[in-house]
């Protein structure tokens, strides 16, 4: 059976399934950020992994995103939670205009990644600057890339796991990719199989940045470094892989 191709983020679902409970590790560091701001800036909001843990803590989330369907979900979920403060906007972070300025903005789960040209960058650090207050902070992290990843079969099985099934029954889901080293993109793409045999493929295409480049490039576009760590524990940068977790300061 021929797969049915969909885009990751048309499919809060699959998501979710694979996120939301299980994807912990950056969960208490973006809330510790959170505490004491009265605004935070969260784009890439998704189906609100971590926007709630940040309102919880008493600041007011701008949630922004540009899938209709992910921000669908999070609205769902801010019906059972009516005391927590949360904006919706549906923008594309590049053209990002929100009302009002903020003490600390936020791009978690190497969302930056979706950000191919280096000139969209620049451009993204732009729109973030013009919604901070003066001395204000973005944080964010991304995957360093990692050699042995991409050395994998393109067409293999790779990391297998199985899901309970929202519709029935279980789920076999498996990935695998392939990268282009000229611009340095890696497309991962997760498969889905479910017991009534329907089967569907979901691509997502990343830049992958190595630390000194984007060090350089936030440095060139006028950015203060505050911090950057190997892990939400302030760890040191590892050299073969891992992640680049970043926090600057709006001159």
């Amino acid at each position: 059976m021929r797969p049915h191709t969909r885009d990751f983020y048309d499919a809060p679902e699959l998501y979710d399934l694979e996120y939301f409970d299980s994807m912990i590790e950056d969960r208490a560091w973006y809330a510790d950020l959170a505490r004491g701001h009265d605004r935070v800036l969260e784009l890439a909001c998704g189906t609100g992994r971590l926007t709630l843990p940040m309102a919880r803590t008493g600041a007011a989330i701008a949630a922004v995103d540009r899938a209709p369907a992910m921000l669908a979900a999070l609205q769902r979920r801010l019906v059972d939670t009516p005391s927590l403060q949360v904006e919706v906007y549906q923008q594309d972070f590049l053209t990002l205009d929100v009302p009002g300025t903020f003490p600390l903005a936020v791009l978690p789960f190497n969302a930056l990644q979706h950000v191919h040209r280096t000139e969209d960058v620049v451009r993204l650090l732009e729109r973030v600057a013009a919604h901070l207050e003066p001395g204000g902070r973005f944080a964010f992290d991304v995957v360093i890339p990692d050699p042995r990843f991409w050395a994998r079969d393109p067409n293999g099985v790779h990391e297998v796991r199985w899901y309970d099934d929202p519709r029935g029954g279980r789920m076999k889901t498996w990935e695998n990719g392939f990268y282009d080293p000229i611009r340095q993109i890696n497309t991962v793409r997760y498969h889905y199989r479910r017991s009534d045999r329907s089967y569907e493929v979901i691509e997502i295409a990343m830049r992958m940045f190595y630390p000194q480049e984007l060090m350089g490039l936030v440095g060139m576009a006028g950015w203060a470094i505050e911090g950057a760590w190997g892990d939400f524990d302030r760890g040191p940068l590892k050299g073969r892989s891992g992640k680049l977790v970043m926090v600057l300061r709006r001159p």
